[in-house]
């Protein structure tokens, strides 16, 4: 299957803007300039949406009417110019009152889907009224899209305050620190607000949407865990005994020890440990087909943990290259947004040492039933993979994205992206 690389175009928008980290990095590198900057950053923040388009049709304006022998449109400078300076002039003292900026987001959200921002201004003491507020969202990745800005407040109570919401979409994975909302008093003629009052930093992890894994033929033998697993639901009655303890009300009357009831004279129950589980690793060894196909296996890892989760086994090891995350999820242990907690920063990686991952995975080999690899092509060095961790005793299930892998299934790259139902 031939797989076709598309170009994400909004990247450019970003060139010459760093990310977080190195936008922090460069602020904590060059003091002097973040001064600059942050005084440029405020004169242009000063103005509204509609200030800003004035300010630009001032600009136009101005550069036409440089010729003032032969037009008149300086005069047109000359008002625009005017309104922007009194504008900046009444914002400066227009101050927002004692107010609480408050913002209530999910802590992830599926990609594609859309997540709403609540924001809350109330008043910490009673006063006069103000101006209308102007909230304003933070700036947003180049995956990101504001669906709907939040709206001018026109009131904001002592008791009850106000309440605006703000919608966005993002479009790839991602542990993301937005930000800061700001409110802050327009001035009558709308075109430019005073000083504002933040919110605190807003964070959202944008986790892939789990792939429609509806069936997974895994081998379920189960392997000796020593000490059992804690708190884990149990199933069946295939369990050791763990011990003997005082009867208490609600124990079941079969696990009642008859021998050490009577040489004590107090009730007294047998208690159980299941010591035999099935757990299972998920191994994602992709990153050499492209951008789209390594999405595709993020998804289906993470229907595949989602269908696991479901069931009886336990899924013990989440690797993602040669970073290997345990967690124990499944009968009543752990939560799927653990695994995609942990998908949502999931990098690709090209240049795998596979030999050095097979130690890695040594010590926890040993309680695996099974490994399900996922993988986007096959080489020797899988293959090697492959059989080190069959030398432990434990099955490995294949399942390829976009290629055809030995002893394995395929799985297309266009029926992930759809989201049909998956059969491995």
């Amino acid at each position: 299957m031939k797989i076709t690389t598309q170009i994400n175009w909004a990247r450019l928008n970003y060139v010459l803007i760093p990310s977080a980290r190195r936008r922090v990095a460069w602020q904590e590198a060059w003091p002097p300039s973040t001064r600059i900057g942050k005084a440029i950053w405020r004169f242009y923040g000063a103005f509204t949406r509609e200030g800003r388009l004035v300010f630009v049709a001032c600009l136009l304006t101005g550069a036409f009417g440089v010729d003032v022998a032969h037009t008149q449109v300086y005069v047109l400078f000359c008002i625009l110019a005017g309104l922007l300076f009194a504008s900046l002039v009444v914002s400066r003292v227009l101050r927002v009152p004692e107010i609480t900026v408050r913002v209530h987001a999910p802590p992830r959200v599926y990609v594609g889907d859309e997540v709403v921002f609540a924001i809350e201004c109330q008043r910490r003491e009673a006063g006069p009224p103000v101006a209308p507020l102007r909230i304003e969202g933070p700036f947003l990745p180049y995956f990101g899209r504001w669906m709907s800005r939040p709206r001018t407040l026109d009131e904001v109570g002592y008791e009850e305050g106000a309440r605006t919401e703000a919608r966005a979409r993002f479009s790839e994975r991602g542990d993301l620190t937005l930000g800061t909302f700001r409110a802050s008093a327009i001035v009558p003629l709308g075109l430019a607000a005073g000083p504002y009052v933040e919110s605190a930093k807003v964070r959202l992890r944008v986790v892939p949407r789990p792939a429609n894994v509806v069936r997974l033929a895994t081998p379920m033998a189960q392997k000796h865990q020593p000490g059992g697993v804690a708190l884990a639901s149990k199933t069946g009655e295939s369990m050791d005994l763990l011990g003997v303890r005082p009867y208490r009300p609600g124990d079941r009357i079969r696990d009642l020890s008859a021998r050490t009831w009577a040489r004590t004279g107090t009730p007294a129950v047998r208690e159980y440990q299941e010591e035999y589980f099935t757990r299972i690793g998920v191994v994602l060894d992709c990153g050499a087909a492209g951008e789209a196909t390594y999405e595709a296996s993020v998804s289906l890892v993470a229907g595949i943990v989602a269908h696991l989760g479901r069931g009886e086994a336990l899924i013990d090891l989440l690797v993602n290259g040669p970073t290997i995350h345990t967690l124990t999820l499944g009968r009543s242990l752990g939560f799927l947004d653990q695994a995609l907690d942990f998908l949502a920063v999931a990098e690709r990686a090209k240049d795998l040492d596979r030999a050095k991952l097979l130690t890695d995975l040594g010590p926890h080999l040993a309680q695996l039933s099974c490994v399900v690899l996922v993988v986007d092509g096959w080489d020797p060095s899988r293959e090697e993979l492959v059989r080190g961790v069959e030398r432990f005793g434990v099955r490995v299930v294949r399942v390829g994205v976009g290629v055809d892998v030995p002893l394995g299934t395929q799985v297309p790259v266009a029926t992930l992206q759809a989201g049909e139902p998956v059969a491995l």
